[in-house]
């Protein structure tokens, strides 16, 4: 054990050194480290595709605000899984991992319970956190969650028509849109706040089945109004809302929802 620390203790000193000199040194200088440092020990991605991590860095700052939407919603998950997930380890939850395509980007399990996560980004809208009917329900108190699948397009089937004069039998196409989700699709979203927050690390949960639905009471509604401040249907603690799903509980994220709709008259649901 000693013999450990005498060995930490010129290392420390070293950095602390390093750390003075790039006080020091000059912005030009600095980008020269980076980018020495970053061919000693490459960041995967930087391996893979075989270029350093600023040129990355540049091209998603110079892509469209679609891409860059796309870019922050992964980020969003990242998070979740580094800074979130590990904390769940005390509360009796195991992280599953997950494996291709799913309508979840996280699987936790408990016993004979089992968590399917869906992570989203806080809506924004004109570079500001959009916020949910604020003339109706008050300044900042609720703001906005696109809840609905990022690839969009359309399943269609091929049905049977009953035979009729004549014993001859045709078909029908019907199509269904595949970007919305259904309620059975997920059980608890983890919607990232830093648009309204600054803070990666801020989430707001609340159970699926809580979600509103659309006029198709199968499918989830688009866009959800999420709690700026923690309540009775959005926590800010993940194992809080565990606890929710392992009870059952029904409640809806607004219990009478009557926002107005389009002819500017209040709708209830």
């Amino acid at each position: 054990m000693k013999k450990e620390q005498a060995a930490d203790r010129p290392m420390t000193e070293t950095l602390r050194q390093i750390e003075r000199l790039i006080s020091d040194s000059t912005d030009s200088e600095r980008r020269a480290l980076r980018r020495y440092l970053s061919k000693l020990a490459p960041h995967p991605l930087e391996a893979e595709w075989e270029i350093d991590g600023d040129t990355i860095l540049s091209a998603i700052r110079r892509s469209s605000d679609l891409t860059k939407r796309g870019v922050r919603g992964i980020i969003a998950e990242a998070v979740f899984e580094t800074s979130v997930i590990p904390r769940l380890e005390g509360a009796g939850w195991t992280n599953m991992g997950i494996v291709g395509n799913h309508s979840f980007d996280a699987l936790l399990r408990k016993g004979d319970v089992q968590a399917r996560i869906q992570v989203k980004l806080q809506r924004m809208e004109r570079g500001e956190p959009k916020q949910y009917h604020p003339k109706h329900y008050g300044e900042g108190k609720f703001y906005v969650v696109e809840v609905q699948k990022t690839r969009s397009g359309k399943k269609t089937t091929r049905v049977s028509l009953p035979s009729g004069e004549g014993g001859l039998q045709g078909t029908t196409t019907t199509s269904e849109e595949t970007r919305p989700y259904r309620f059975t699709d997920f059980d608890v979203l983890a919607v990232n706040m830093h648009p309204s927050s600054g803070n990666w690390s801020d989430f707001r949960y609340t159970l699926a089945s809580w979600l509103l639905p659309r006029s198709d009471q199968a499918l989830i509604e688009i866009m959800q109004p999420v709690a700026a401040t923690a309540n009775n249907v959005w926590t800010d603690d993940l194992v809080n809302c565990l606890g929710w799903l392992e009870t059952a509980e029904k409640r809806r994220v607004l219990e009478a929802p009557s926002h107005p709709s389009r002819s500017g008259k209040h709708r209830k649901g």
